[in-house]
């Protein structure tokens, strides 16, 4: 047995890697194998970081097996491939939408993911966009008095609820003269000082009082009336409802024909002018009969379908012209021989004879 180490170098240069070793790997010190001994005072002590990491050792298989494991990692998952789209968007024209196949598919993806966002975004902003036509149609009527005043929509709407909300909320005294500043501007200024006595008398005046025998007559026939009034908003109902529903039939059915229609996008102003020119004249025309006539009338879509027709013409011409080939029989081996004859020709006419029986055999 060898001498136990007596110095901290001494435990130090046992637990440290030979290196004349060819790969030596370190051993984390175990506090239970250091002898007790007396420190040197000539005896440096190693403050190091390498005394304070842990040593391994060579032949430990969870040393050598954790480089294999940090290398191998979390290995990600499979890329997701972008959805191929193979039909062009509807919004394009005929033309244009029979070169859609013709795109590489990242060019069709993008296309189709930028019209996915136009889509979601008129979507989106639908109502805005009703809310601002509704607007817009109420303030149409009195656009020329927006523009005499030099102003403008939402400049005319502000002070017009600028003004209902003073008369609300306006004490007295604010009040009147905000009244009088109208009565002015636009009663005397229009009508003159005789407004001032129209509008005096639209103040004090009383109502005038009815006759007690005109006002009972006409209680008695509203009251005879009231059944008859009953039955006719009844049958106005039941014929609004009646007209709700026919419509609502009529609107299905047409989005469900134009939801399979391919050019139905493309030609369905042309097709609201042919069923209503052919109602005017008393004549019933299907959705069909008013697409195809439709398609034919557009010049775009009548150039797609006849460059379509040709396409399969020239196809089905070559099928045909491939089926006649290929039924085809050709003669092969010689030609037939005229059966054998024991006596020689003996002059010219008997050899052309022969010759002309043989070649029509």
């Amino acid at each position: 047995m060898t001498d136990q180490p007596t110095t901290i170098r001494d435990a130090i240069e046992a637990a440290m890697p030979n290196e004349e070793a060819p790969v030596a790997v370190q051993q984390p010190v175990q506090q239970d194998n250091v002898p007790d001994f007396e420190p040197s005072l000539d005896a440096p002590i190693d403050t190091g970081k390498s005394a304070e990491q842990p040593l391994l050792v060579k032949d430990d298989p969870k040393a050598e097996a954790a480089p294999e494991a940090a290398s191998e990692g979390v290995k990600p998952g499979p890329k997701s491939e972008p959805k191929s789209h193979d039909k062009a968007p509807a919004s394009w024209k005929p033309e244009l939408r029979e070169h859609w196949g013709t795109l590489p598919a990242p060019v069709r993806n993008e296309i189709a993911r930028r019209e996915s966002e136009v889509q979601r975004t008129l979507k989106e902003t639908a109502e805005t966009r009703k809310y601002a036509d509704t607007i817009a149609k109420a303030i149409s009527p009195y656009e020329m008095f927006i523009q005499a005043e030099g102003s403008n929509h939402a400049q005319a709407v502000a002070n017009v609820m600028a003004t209902a909300a003073r008369l609300r909320t306006a004490p007295a005294p604010d009040l009147a003269n905000m009244v009088a500043g109208i009565v002015k501007q636009f009663g005397i200024g229009r009508f003159g000082k005789g407004f001032i006595e129209q509008l005096d008398q639209a103040l004090v005046g009383e109502m005038p009082q009815m006759d007690p025998q005109v006002m009972a007559v006409q209680q008695a026939v509203q009251q005879q009336m009231a059944p008859v009034q009953q039955f006719m908003n009844q049958f106005q109902q039941a014929q609004q409802m009646q007209q709700q529903r026919v419509s609502q039939e009529a609107q299905g059915e047409v989005q469900n024909f134009l939801s399979q229609a391919e050019f139905a996008n493309d030609v369905r102003e042309d097709m609201a002018d042919l069923m209503e020119v052919a109602q005017r004249r008393g004549r019933e025309l299907t959705l069909q009969e008013a697409y195809d006539q439709a398609c034919l009338t557009n010049p775009q879509v009548r150039a797609v379908l006849q460059a379509r027709s040709k396409q399969q013409g020239g196809q089905r011409m070559t099928e045909t012209a491939q089926r006649a080939k290929a039924a085809a029989v050709q003669v092969t081996g010689s030609p037939a021989l005229a059966a054998p004859t024991t006596n020689a020709a003996l002059n010219i006419r008997s050899a052309i004879e022969a010759a002309l029986a043989a070649h029509s055999r």
